[in-house]
């Protein structure tokens, strides 16, 4: 009906079209620009009018006022009916879609336009199909607007393109997700496009003739060893794109996607990146130097606590000795003791360490402590300084508290130092095995202990003593804080390693 408005007809109007063989009314461009008030009638009385979704327009814009006298044929009845008494729903299962907002729809050249230029835009919903114009194919104009990107082809009618026109956007990148696949016309000027991905250029050039026409001037291309495919697909389908003449490489002054030396450009990028490597290799060079000469400098000034974590974590064990670990320890080892049982510790068991030999330095609280300093320091002070700790286990042992203190103190700088530190001598018999507590039960559990009334018993108690000594027995007293006590003497302050 497109030709009411092509011949000039005014209004009011009457166009009579009685009794002939007319099947299908369809109109969408022209008719549009009728008023509202324009006072009409088109009488199809005696056609067979077919009632289907190409008829759905007709209830745009209330073009049905001028249809008063229509009548249809239903497929589904076969029934002529007054076009009044028909809804839309009952001409199309599915809802028709009408012009996008401040767009201007049409058809001319057996294709459906939807005009969008400069409507401000930044997204489309649906598009109007053609189908229900009786056409197959739409062209869409939706330049000079502000899209970032291109409409996503699940988009409704939008699959239907075959001309898409998106000059003077604002659009950063093209994917396969964003384009319909018969389009013929792709029209791309004065975007931001910089670069083209892979898949574009394969699908829609390298591999299909269906794109027929491609314009891409004015965006700012990147001409770099990264773009070489771009730049020879351009050069390769030249003539499918009519302004390739106009292209220029945004990063290269005077120099076009046509003029661009592939190898000039690649050897450029591998110049570049050449340097960078050798800048990298030089600055991580120097980082290893500095932290090869840091580590230096650490572990000299903290050697001895670094041999010592390296031993309790199982590194480097064949590089370190154990007696290199306690060469600074005063005592070859404390004995742990109960009170009750200082007859067997002082005239057995430290006359035979200290006058047999090798002879071994040996602490003892009664000897080498100070009445009336701290207790739990001295404890301390004496695992410490010590390379053993021999625990005399009895039941007057389990049943002293200090001597129970001793032998945790022990145990947890054994622990800490993942090293063998504690030698547990069994003496007489443990009545009460009850008052152990738990921490000593599960060391027994776990480990083995000498007993006095092996037959070989200093054999064994001298092969689980430090075996690198090479010094005389030493009488000097305990050092607490810095400090030496001596026995029956005044408490005297003096430097590590002064004559007594």
């Amino acid at each position: 009906m497109d030709w009411i408005f092509e011949i000039g007809i005014k209004c009011p109007f009457q166009i009579n079209l009685e009794q002939n063989l007319i099947k299908r009314v369809y109109a969408l461009s022209n008719m549009l620009s009728t008023t509202n008030d324009c006072e009409g009638e088109i009488k199809l009385t005696g056609n067979h009018i077919e009632c289907d979704c190409k008829l759905a327009w007709i209830y745009n814009n209330n073009y049905s006022r001028f249809f008063s006298d229509l009548r249809c044929n239903q497929k589904s009845t076969n029934l002529l009916t007054n076009f009044t008494q028909i809804r839309r729903h009952e001409l199309c299962a599915w809802q028709p879609v009408q012009c996008p907002r401040n767009c201007v729809c049409f058809t001319k050249s057996k294709l459906l336009h939807i005009n969008c230029t400069g409507t401000q835009l930044d997204v489309i919903e649906k598009l109007p199909r053609p189908e229900q114009v009786l056409l197959t194919t739409s062209l869409l104009d939706i330049s000079n607007n502000r899209f970032t990107v291109l409409p996503l082809s699940t988009t409704f009618g939008y699959a239907n393109v075959s001309k898409l026109y998106a000059a003077n956007n604002q659009i950063t990148n093209i994917s396969l997700l964003e384009l319909p696949t018969n389009l013929t016309v792709l029209d791309l000027r004065n975007n931001r496009l910089k670069s083209l991905c892979a898949d574009f250029l394969r699908v829609f050039l390298n591999e299909s003739t269906k794109l027929q026409l491609l314009y891409l001037s004015a965006n700012p291309w990147a001409c770099d060893c990264d773009s070489h495919q771009l730049l020879y697909t351009v050069r390769s389908h030249r003539q499918r794109i009519p302004d390739v003449e106009q292209l220029r490489c945004d990063n290269k002054p005077n120099v076009t996607p046509l003029t661009a030396s592939l190898s000039e450009l690649c050897q450029t990028e591998d110049t570049v990146k050449r340097y960078q490597y050798i800048i990298a290799a030089i600055t991580t060079a120097a980082l290893i130097i500095i932290i090869f000469l840091l580590i230096i400098a650490l572990f000299f000034k903290y050697k001895l606590q670094v041999k010592i974590w390296l031993y309790g974590h199982k590194i480097l064990r064949c590089c370190i000795r154990e007696y290199e670990l306690d060469e600074n320890k005063m005592f070859d080892a404390f004995i742990s003791y109960a009170h009750q049982d200082a007859d067997f510790v002082n005239h057995i068991l430290v006359p035979q360490l200290e006058k047999g030999e090798p002879p071994f330095r040996v602490c003892t609280h009664e000897r080498n402590w100070l009445a009336g300093a701290y207790i739990p320091e001295q404890i301390i002070e004496s695992v410490e300084q010590s390379r053993r700790t021999i625990i005399v286990l009895s039941q007057h042992f389990i049943e002293s508290e200090w001597a129970r203190m001793e032998f945790r103190t022990a145990h947890q700088c054994s622990l800490n130092e993942g090293r063998a530190r504690i030698i547990m001598i069994k003496y007489g018999e443990i009545i009460n095995s009850e008052l152990l507590d738990k921490e000593l039960k599960a060391y027994l559990d776990m480990n083995t202990y000498l007993d006095w009334q092996d037959a070989r018993f200093w054999d064994k108690l001298r092969y689980a003593m430090p075996h690198k000594v090479g010094r005389k027995p030493n009488s000097d007293m305990l050092e607490v804080n810095g400090r030496f006590y001596v026995m029956g003497q005044v408490e005297m302050n003096r430097l590590r390693g002064e004559n007594g």
